[in-house]
Order: C-alpha cells, then sequence, then structure tokens
C-alpha cells in the first residue's frame, strides 16, 4: 500500500538526546543536553526524545530541566515496558513517553526467558501505568522485524486498542533492505490501520533508504538522529531524511535546514564524533570541487552539479586546485585574489599546481597558489631579462 504525495504528513521523532548518547564512549553533559534540546526546537523538529528516566536522579535532572525550558516540541521519555521505569518519566513531568519491548521470539527466549504471553501481559501493565499518569504513549517493537508478523499484529492492535498514539518499528539488527522494508511495512498497514513509525539500524549502511523505504509504504513518524549518531553503526541520520524527503519526495517538513552544519557541528563536539568530510548533506565536500569538468561545470551554473545551495544547509561551496584540478578553476580562484591571468598563464600556473598537489598528496592552499603565482611571475621576468640580454649581444 504506497501513498499518494498529497496525502503524505511525515513526522520526525530525533533520538539524539537519547538513542544517540548510546553510542558507545558518548555521554553529553547537562549543558550540552540542554543545548541540543533548544536548537532541535529551534530548527523545527516536531518531537524529542529526551533521555532515559531510570537511569537514576542525575538524568531525571536534567529531563526536567529540559521539560521547564517550555519548548514548542514534543517531549518524550524512553522506558521500557516497566511500571517502575513508566512512573519515573510521570515524575519528571513529561506528558510523553516511548514504551518498549521486545517481540522477536529470540528476544523473548534468549534475553527475557519468557513467553509471548509474558510480553503482552508486561505492555499491557506499562500502558496502564500510563494511562494512570495521563500520559502519551508510544508503543516500540524492539526486533519487530525479525518478529513473527502474526504476533507482530496482534501487539499492535493491543497497543491501538489500549490508546497507544503510534506503534514503532524497530529494524534492531538492520536485517531489512529497503524493499524488504516496503513490503513489510505495506503488508502491515493492509492489515491495521494505525500510525506507524520506523526505526531504522545503519549496520549495512541503508538506515536512511530503509526510511525511505518505510515513508513510501506509508508510515507517519521516522526515527532519526543527528549525524545518524547512535548505539551500534547509529540510525538515519536526521540531515538526510528531511533534504531526502524536500529534494526526492517533494515534501518539505518546514524545518530549517540552513542551520543543519551548526547543529552538526555542535552534536559533533559534544559527542566527540566529527563529521566525516564525505558526510552526506552536511560534510564539508559536499559542496566542494576538485575535478575541472565538475568545477567548469559549477561556474557555468551550480545546478550542473549540485541539488541545492550550500546555504540551504548550511554549508559554503568550494573550488578545490589540485591533481585534477583544470584551467578555469585557475582563472577564478585568481580572480578572487584581483587577479586576472591570460589562458596560457593561467595553464602553466596549473601544471605548477598540480605538480605541488601531488608532491603534497593534497589540495592546496590559497597562500600556496600565491606563493607558485609569485614564483611563476619571477620566472617569467627572468626569462624576459634572459631575451633582452640575448637580443641586445
Amino acid at each position: 500500500m504506497s501513498v499518494t504525495r498529497s496525502a503524505v504528513k511525515i513526522n520526525i521523532i530525533d533520538s539524539t538526546l537519547r538513542d544517540g548518547e548510546q553510542t558507545a564512549g558518548v555521554v553529553f553533559s547537562r549543558h550540552e543536553k540542554i543545548r541540543i534540546a533548544k536548537m532541535l526546537d529551534e530548527i523545527g523538529i516536531p518531537e524529542i526524545e529526551v533521555g532515559t528516566p531510570s537511569l537514576g536522579a542525575q538524568e531525571q535532572e536534567i529531563i526536567r530541566d529540559i521539560v521547564s525550558l517550555n519548548l514548542g516540541c514534543q517531549l518524550f521519555g524512553f522506558c521500557q515496558a516497566d511500571p517502575y521505569e513508566v512512573e519515573c518519566a510521570a515524575s519528571c513531568g513529561l506528558r510523553n513517553v516511548v514504551i518498549n519491548i521486545s517481540t522477536s521470539d529470540i528476544h523473548i527466549k534468549k534475553k527475557y526467558r519468557k513467553g509471548r504471553t509474558w510480553v503482552v501481559n508486561r505492555l499491557k501493565e506499562a500502558m496502564r501505568v500510563a494511562r494512570k499518569n495521563n500520559l502519551r504513549f508510544i508503543v516500540s517493537a524492539e526486533d519487530a522485524t525479525r518478529t513473527d508478523l502474526e504476533f507482530l499484529l496482534r501487539v499492535i492492535n493491543i497497543a491501538k486498542n489500549k490508546g497507544a498514539i503510534r506503534f514503532r518499528i524497530c529494524d534492531s539488527v538492520s536485517i531489512y533492505d529497503p524493499f524488504k522494508m516496503f513490503l513489510r511495512i505495506s503488508t502491515i498497514l493492509s492489515a491495521v490501520d494505525f500510525p506507524l513509525e520506523v526505526h531504522a539500524r545503519n549496520d549495512f549502511g541503508m538506515a536512511t533508504a530503509n526510511s525511505m523505504a518505510a515513508i513510501r509504504a506509508g508510515i507517519s513518524s521516522v526515527l532519526v538522529t543527528v549525524n545518524g549518531l547512535g548505539e551500534g553503526t547509529g540510525n538515519a541520520p536526521l540531515e538526510e531524511i528531511v533534504m531526502a524527503l524536500k529534494y526526492l519526495e517533494d515534501l518539505d517538513l518546514g524545518i530549517i535546514t540552513s542551520k543543519f552544519r551548526e547543529l552538526s557541528e555542535y552534536v559533533a563536539k559534544a559527542s566527540a564524533r566529527a563529521i566525516p568530510v564525505w558526510k552526506a548533506i552536511v560534510g564539508t565536500n559536499v559542496f566542494a570541487h576538485e575535478s575541472g569538468i565538475h568545477a567548469d561545470g559549477v561556474l557555468k551554473n551550480p545546478k550542473n552539479y549540485e541539488v541545492f545551495e550550500p546555504g540551504e544547509v548550511g554549508l559554503t561551496r568550494q573550488l578545490v586546485v589540485g591533481k585534477h584540478s583544470g584551467s578555469h578553476t585557475i582563472l577564478h580562484k585568481f580572480k578572487e585574489f584581483g587577479i586576472d591571468l591570460t589562458d596560457k598563464e593561467a595553464n602553466e600556473i596549473l601544471a605548477m599546481a598540480r605538480a605541488m598537489a601531488v608532491d603534497l598528496k593534497r589540495p592546496l592552499f590559497d597562500k600556496e597558489l600565491m606563493y607558485i603565482y609569485k614564483d611563476y611571475k619571477e620566472e617569467q621576468e627572468r626569462l624576459r631579462r634572459e631575451e633582452v640580454g640575448a637580443v641586445e649581444e
């Protein structure tokens, strides 16, 4: 069951402060968690998982601080299907919770050492406590993609009947590709009329693709994190999902994307996890052009090689001078320096620049280009003097 674009409304729930912080070795300070929450709210993220209240008093205090900010977005606490954990969330002033429970037989038997009846009863009790505390709740099925379909549908219907606002399908071990994801979500939605969201892991590098496939199949919400941060191989990155929806699906979520790079940099610093230069959407190489063909095309019209303007995600365009550069890049760079080169000068300087780039095994800095220009002009002046001297003799 695919959905027409005009009928689609996609909700983003960001889990940087919860699943992102579950990245091995990552801990956000109180100040960082508050700042990230504010930044997410400022750009228009509608829902945020702010943490796991049952972690203890310090986590609960930070969550209360975020709740007290009165942000415009909805704040969710993450709980296992345990009445105590739900009560912890309520005590923090949260009005929304995610109630998580594993539904696959391997988890039920090997992790819980219980049966399916225990899972159902445990979930019902947690939902009862959520309702008692007037909490809106999402039911999250951990390892849903390895769950028997009949049992999964049963759990979804239970969640629906007990007042859940939607149901989360977790591909916890990344066993789905986009085709399987589309088929599974379509099958579920053909059997039950209830809002679904997807939580895709990135073990095989397909978290974004799987999330997009789920959206195509009709899910209404998708879990993301800034930079794809998260436990194990991480999650679908916020910036990739938002921009893919805008430019591949013609769905503008109204999020302020021009602050993506700033947000990504802050989260990268707070998590001590650098943004790779080749990172999709926010990496510094996204709008860096070295190849002569590419640079020439971009100089003539950026749309030749760029789908959207760099400023749209908080980046700037870079024309890099290196081994693969062409003369048009040299002409453009020196025009920026206030120097108009002839075609002959540009080609000769290009040869010198390429040789230096190979020797240094990297692109050249502007200052290095000016050194090359200075050496070139001195050499041209020396040759001119030699020619004049030869004529005079």
